[in-house]
Protein backbone atom coordinates (compact mmCIF):
# COMPACT_ATOMS: atom_id res chain seq x y z
CA UNK A 1 0.00 0.00 0.00
CA UNK A 2 1.11 3.13 -0.54
CA UNK A 3 -1.82 5.41 1.00
CA UNK A 4 -2.86 6.38 4.44
CA UNK A 5 -6.55 6.67 4.31
CA UNK A 6 -7.83 8.39 7.17
CA UNK A 7 -11.71 10.07 8.14
CA UNK A 8 -12.94 13.16 8.91
CA UNK A 9 -16.32 12.89 10.76
CA UNK A 10 -18.76 15.14 12.20
CA UNK A 11 -19.42 12.49 15.30
CA UNK A 12 -19.76 14.51 18.90
CA UNK A 13 -20.53 11.92 20.67
CA UNK A 14 -17.86 9.14 19.80
CA UNK A 15 -14.90 9.29 22.18
CA UNK A 16 -12.92 6.51 21.49
CA UNK A 17 -11.54 4.38 18.21
CA UNK A 18 -14.14 1.76 18.47
CA UNK A 19 -16.61 3.81 18.41
CA UNK A 20 -15.26 5.66 15.32
CA UNK A 21 -14.36 2.55 13.70
CA UNK A 22 -18.65 1.64 14.46
CA UNK A 23 -19.21 5.30 13.04
CA UNK A 24 -17.28 5.34 9.75
CA UNK A 25 -18.79 1.64 8.94
CA UNK A 26 -22.39 2.98 9.14
CA UNK A 27 -22.39 6.25 7.42
CA UNK A 28 -19.14 5.70 4.89
CA UNK A 29 -21.53 4.60 2.18
CA UNK A 30 -24.28 7.39 2.83
CA UNK A 31 -25.96 9.40 0.11
CA UNK A 32 -27.29 12.25 2.26
CA UNK A 33 -25.25 15.77 1.32
CA UNK A 34 -22.66 16.16 3.76
CA UNK A 35 -23.17 17.93 7.13
CA UNK A 36 -22.62 21.64 7.83
CA UNK A 37 -19.19 20.61 9.43
CA UNK A 38 -17.71 18.57 6.98
CA UNK A 39 -18.96 20.60 4.21
CA UNK A 40 -17.41 23.70 6.17
CA UNK A 41 -13.61 21.57 6.46
CA UNK A 42 -13.99 19.61 2.63
CA UNK A 43 -13.81 23.51 1.36
CA UNK A 44 -10.65 24.71 3.69
CA UNK A 45 -8.96 21.13 2.87
CA UNK A 46 -9.01 21.79 -0.26
CA UNK A 47 -7.89 25.24 0.33
CA UNK A 48 -4.75 24.08 1.90
CA UNK A 49 -4.25 21.25 -0.74
CA UNK A 50 -6.09 21.56 -3.58
CA UNK A 51 -6.27 18.06 -5.70
CA UNK A 52 -4.54 19.94 -8.78
CA UNK A 53 -1.37 22.30 -8.74
CA UNK A 54 2.07 22.29 -6.73
CA UNK A 55 0.15 20.84 -3.44
CA UNK A 56 -1.81 17.86 -4.89
CA UNK A 57 1.36 15.35 -4.29
CA UNK A 58 -0.09 15.17 -1.12
CA UNK A 59 -3.40 13.35 -2.41
CA UNK A 60 -3.29 9.17 -3.35
CA UNK A 61 -6.77 10.14 -4.47
CA UNK A 62 -9.09 13.21 -5.24
CA UNK A 63 -12.57 12.98 -4.32
CA UNK A 64 -14.36 12.58 -7.91
CA UNK A 65 -15.31 9.17 -6.84
CA UNK A 66 -15.67 9.30 -2.91
CA UNK A 67 -16.89 13.00 -1.85
CA UNK A 68 -17.73 14.10 1.36
CA UNK A 69 -21.11 12.41 2.19
CA UNK A 70 -23.46 12.89 5.40
CA UNK A 71 -20.90 12.87 8.63
CA UNK A 72 -18.13 11.59 7.13
CA UNK A 73 -15.53 12.27 4.58
CA UNK A 74 -13.09 9.81 3.52
CA UNK A 75 -9.59 10.74 2.89
CA UNK A 76 -6.93 9.12 0.70
CA UNK A 77 -3.28 10.75 1.06
CA UNK A 78 -0.05 9.90 -0.68
CA UNK A 79 2.54 7.81 2.25
CA UNK A 80 5.61 9.47 0.99
CA UNK A 81 3.89 12.99 1.44
CA UNK A 82 2.24 12.85 4.32
CA UNK A 83 4.42 13.21 7.30
CA UNK A 84 4.21 13.93 11.44
CA UNK A 85 3.83 18.09 10.36
CA UNK A 86 1.00 17.44 7.82
CA UNK A 87 -1.12 15.65 10.63
CA UNK A 88 -0.64 17.96 12.62
CA UNK A 89 -2.30 20.57 10.39
CA UNK A 90 -4.61 17.94 9.16
CA UNK A 91 -6.04 18.35 12.79
CA UNK A 92 -5.71 21.60 13.49
CA UNK A 93 -8.02 22.16 10.53
CA UNK A 94 -10.17 19.54 12.13
CA UNK A 95 -10.08 21.21 15.61
CA UNK A 96 -11.04 24.45 13.78
CA UNK A 97 -14.43 22.92 11.94
CA UNK A 98 -15.20 20.89 15.60
CA UNK A 99 -14.62 16.89 13.26
CA UNK A 100 -12.94 13.91 14.28
CA UNK A 101 -10.22 12.54 12.05
CA UNK A 102 -10.20 8.85 12.88
CA UNK A 103 -7.12 6.77 11.61
CA UNK A 104 -7.90 3.16 11.12
CA UNK A 105 -5.10 1.73 10.27
CA UNK A 106 -3.85 2.66 13.74
CA UNK A 107 -6.85 2.51 15.52
CA UNK A 108 -6.76 6.31 17.16
CA UNK A 109 -9.01 8.81 17.21
CA UNK A 110 -8.05 12.89 16.89
CA UNK A 111 -10.85 14.13 18.53
CA UNK A 112 -11.90 17.66 17.83
CA UNK A 113 -10.82 18.83 21.36
CA UNK A 114 -6.97 18.17 20.63
CA UNK A 115 -6.83 14.97 22.57
CA UNK A 116 -6.40 11.68 21.52
CA UNK A 117 -7.74 8.18 21.91
CA UNK A 118 -6.42 5.09 21.30
CA UNK A 119 -6.85 1.59 21.94
CA UNK A 120 -4.08 -0.56 24.20
CA UNK A 121 -1.50 -1.50 21.57
CA UNK A 122 -0.33 -4.16 24.22
CA UNK A 123 0.17 -5.47 27.81
CA UNK A 124 2.86 -7.42 29.20
CA UNK A 125 2.96 -11.48 28.93
CA UNK A 126 0.59 -13.25 31.98
CA UNK A 127 2.83 -14.60 34.12
CA UNK A 128 3.02 -18.19 32.75
CA UNK A 129 3.24 -16.69 29.30
CA UNK A 130 5.69 -17.49 26.85
CA UNK A 131 8.63 -14.57 26.97
CA UNK A 132 10.64 -15.81 23.58
CA UNK A 133 9.66 -16.69 20.10
CA UNK A 134 11.51 -19.73 18.63
CA UNK A 135 14.09 -17.21 16.64
CA UNK A 136 15.26 -15.35 20.28
CA UNK A 137 13.13 -12.08 20.26
CA UNK A 138 11.61 -11.83 23.43
CA UNK A 139 8.38 -10.17 24.50
CA UNK A 140 9.11 -9.66 28.15
CA UNK A 141 10.35 -5.93 27.92
CA UNK A 142 11.37 -3.70 24.75
CA UNK A 143 14.23 -3.54 22.71
CA UNK A 144 16.18 -0.14 22.83
CA UNK A 145 18.84 1.87 21.15
CA UNK A 146 20.09 5.80 21.16
CA UNK A 147 20.01 8.01 18.63
CA UNK A 148 21.05 11.14 17.29
CA UNK A 149 18.09 12.48 18.86
CA UNK A 150 16.49 10.61 22.11
CA UNK A 151 15.91 7.35 22.09
CA UNK A 152 14.42 4.39 19.43
CA UNK A 153 12.00 1.29 21.32
CA UNK A 154 10.77 -1.91 19.42
CA UNK A 155 8.81 -3.98 21.13
CA UNK A 156 7.16 -7.57 20.12
CA UNK A 157 4.05 -9.64 20.98
CA UNK A 158 3.81 -13.27 20.69
CA UNK A 159 1.01 -13.11 18.55
CA UNK A 160 3.30 -11.55 16.06
CA UNK A 161 2.55 -8.03 16.20
CA UNK A 162 5.39 -5.28 16.48
CA UNK A 163 5.80 -2.07 17.84
CA UNK A 164 8.45 0.55 17.06
CA UNK A 165 8.81 4.34 18.49
CA UNK A 166 10.85 7.05 18.74
CA UNK A 167 11.27 9.32 21.99
CA UNK A 168 13.12 12.44 22.78
CA UNK A 169 13.74 10.98 26.24
CA UNK A 170 14.87 7.60 27.85
CA UNK A 171 12.07 5.41 29.21
CA UNK A 172 11.92 2.39 32.00
CA UNK A 173 11.13 -0.66 30.10
CA UNK A 174 7.72 -0.98 31.61
CA UNK A 175 6.83 2.89 31.09
CA UNK A 176 7.98 2.27 27.01
CA UNK A 177 5.95 -0.67 26.51
CA UNK A 178 2.54 1.28 28.62
CA UNK A 179 3.87 4.47 25.76
CA UNK A 180 2.95 2.45 23.11
CA UNK A 181 -0.57 1.87 23.81
CA UNK A 182 -1.28 5.09 25.78
CA UNK A 183 1.48 7.88 24.42
CA UNK A 184 1.31 10.23 21.99
CA UNK A 185 4.19 9.37 20.24
CA UNK A 186 4.00 8.59 16.28
CA UNK A 187 3.37 5.01 16.91
CA UNK A 188 4.55 2.44 13.94
CA UNK A 189 2.30 -0.99 14.15
CA UNK A 190 3.25 -4.05 11.94
CA UNK A 191 3.56 -7.89 12.31
CA UNK A 192 7.10 -9.75 11.96
CA UNK A 193 8.33 -13.40 10.65
CA UNK A 194 10.64 -15.10 13.18
CA UNK A 195 13.91 -16.39 11.56
CA UNK A 196 16.72 -18.20 12.57
CA UNK A 197 18.28 -15.71 15.43
CA UNK A 198 16.41 -13.01 13.11
CA UNK A 199 13.08 -11.66 12.15
CA UNK A 200 11.54 -9.76 9.19
CA UNK A 201 8.80 -7.03 9.10
CA UNK A 202 6.13 -4.71 7.57
CA UNK A 203 5.22 -1.53 9.43
CA UNK A 204 3.14 1.25 8.89
CA UNK A 205 2.10 4.70 10.34
CA UNK A 206 0.00 7.36 9.44
CA UNK A 207 3.07 9.09 7.90
CA UNK A 208 5.02 6.23 6.12
CA UNK A 209 5.23 2.37 5.75
CA UNK A 210 8.62 0.94 6.35
CA UNK A 211 10.28 -2.44 6.35
CA UNK A 212 12.17 -4.20 8.54
CA UNK A 213 14.73 -6.82 9.05
CA UNK A 214 16.95 -7.89 12.24
CA UNK A 215 19.15 -10.32 13.24
CA UNK A 216 19.76 -11.07 17.15
CA UNK A 217 24.21 -11.24 18.19
CA UNK A 218 25.99 -11.42 21.06
CA UNK A 219 25.95 -7.30 21.39
CA UNK A 220 22.42 -6.69 20.66
CA UNK A 221 19.53 -6.96 18.15
CA UNK A 222 21.18 -5.45 14.61
CA UNK A 223 18.25 -4.05 13.07
CA UNK A 224 18.11 -2.24 9.11
CA UNK A 225 14.84 -0.39 8.63
CA UNK A 226 14.04 1.77 5.36
CA UNK A 227 10.68 3.28 3.95
CA UNK A 228 9.16 0.77 1.56
CA UNK A 229 10.36 2.35 -1.43
CA UNK A 230 13.75 2.06 -0.46
CA UNK A 231 14.02 5.87 1.11
CA UNK A 232 15.94 6.26 4.38
CA UNK A 233 17.66 2.98 5.37
CA UNK A 234 19.23 2.83 9.05
CA UNK A 235 21.15 0.64 10.57
CA UNK A 236 21.32 0.04 14.99
CA UNK A 237 21.66 -1.72 17.68
CA UNK A 238 18.97 -2.23 20.12
CA UNK A 239 19.71 -3.32 24.01
CA UNK A 240 16.88 -5.48 25.62
CA UNK A 241 15.34 -4.09 28.86
CA UNK A 242 13.29 -6.80 30.81
CA UNK A 243 10.05 -5.44 32.47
Amino acid sequence: MSEAILYAMDAPRAKSADAAADFVEKWQDSKKAPTARIAAFFEHLLQAWPTDGAESAIWYEGFDNNPPTGPVLAMAFELREFNTDRLQQLRAMAQEHGVHIFDPEGHVLYLADGSEARTLALTPPEPGAPVQCPSGVRFDGVYETKREKGWTYLCFTADGKIFWQSTGGRFQARAAMESFGTGDSFIVKGTYKPGDNAFSARLKASFGAFKMNGVLKEDGLHVHSERTNGSYPFDSVYTFLPL
